[in-house]
């Protein structure tokens, strides 16, 4: 049996059912050759249903079972699931995440967009009009203002989503500029700047390289033009 993917325990939460449904499915495809009955199936998925409310249920299917000597059908024992599990106010669910989701609270705009996108196709919801206002009212005001800005804003969720992952680059790219900067304090200028009388002035004794040959043959300072230092 390989174990690869292998479902992790189902609790009965309805936000992750149909996730944990489709890792079940996806991993008795991949041992199809030892999961080759609909009983099979659906022991396995049980195995991984010990766990939380969804306990309760789990064991119910055992009992039936028991009384029927038989598990049933796997396509039945999925819908049966779905009902119970999946559809269980997923839709309202989503809606009430959308309507308080925001970037700031995801962290990144790149976890934002991923959360925004799975609720949406989870909400049901087909109106763009509504999916941009509710995508307009989460994103960060640096962000909505720059694509309000625009001559023609999108008419698409994914044209909102693409033009705030362009501006964003280019937020993240003016931050960096920024930061890499260096930073200059208004200096004095040099009319008022006091003087250091001892300090010498590099530039003020420009040497060809002929000078630069002679002047170190001789031994002179190439700032004074004098021996001894």
């Amino acid at each position: 049996e390989l174990k690869v993917g292998t479902p992790i325990h189902f609790d009965g939460s309805p936000n992750d059912a149909s996730r944990w449904l489709h890792s079940v499915i996806a991993y008795i495809s991949i041992n199809d050759r030892i999961y080759t009955t609909d009983d099979k199936k659906i022991i396995l998925a049980l195995l991984f249903m010990s766990k939380g409310s969804v306990a309760t249920w789990a064991e119910a299917a055992y009992e039936n079972a028991a009384e029927l000597e038989s598990f049933g059908k796997w396509k039945d024992f999925q819908e049966d699931f779905k009902r119970t599990f999946v559809t269980k106010d997923i839709k309202a669910t989503a809606i009430a995440k959308l309507s308080s989701l925001t970037q700031s609270g995801c962290g990144s705009l790149e976890k934002f967009n991923a959360e925004f996108r799975l609720l949406a196709h989870r909400s049901t919801v087909n109106s763009q009009g509504a999916l941009i206002e509710w995508y307009l009212r989460a994103l960060h005001p640096s962000i909505s203002t720059q694509i309000l800005r625009m001559d023609k804003t999108p008419e698409t969720l994914e044209g909102w989503i693409a033009k705030a992952e362009h501006f964003n680059v280019q937020n993240e790219r003016i931050k960096s500029l920024r930061q890499g900067r260096p930073f200059f304090n208004n200096p004095p200028s040099n009319s008022s700047r006091k003087r250091d009388p001892y300090a010498m002035d590099v530039d003020a004794v420009r040497l060809s390289p002929t000078q630069r040959a002679d002047y170190m043959k001789k031994g002179l300072c190439f700032v004074c033009g004098k021996h001894g230092h």
